[in-house]
């Protein structure tokens, strides 16, 4: 009988390390996909910020260009007033 309870006590022992064993794996197996996961989510943000860096660099291009046009309008519009005071100027009574 001892000799049963000795093989008991080993295979109780065996299924416990067994047990550690299984879950150390699920723990690899886990960690693995996550750092699958977060490689991914890393790649997509690489993406996002390729995609606003583009789009910063558009904004910024029509801004400039926007910048431009005012100053070309209000170019026009300083002449526009300068010969209208000059028509007003000549038409004076002296």
């Amino acid at each position: 009988m001892a000799g049963i309870e000795k093989l008991d006590e080993a295979f109780q022992r065996f299924e416990a390390a067994l047990r550690r064993f299984e879950d150390a794996v699920g723990k690899t197996v886990e960690g693995k996909s996550r750092m699958a996961e977060l490689e991914s989510e890393a790649e997509s943000l690489r993406k996002d910020k390729t995609r606003l860096t583009q789009e910063l660099d558009l904004v910024r291009t029509k801004a400039g260009e926007l910048a431009d046009t005012g100053k070309n309008a209000a170019g026009k519009i300083d002449a526009a007033m300068s010969r209208i005071r000059a028509v007003l100027h000549s038409n004076a009574p002296e």
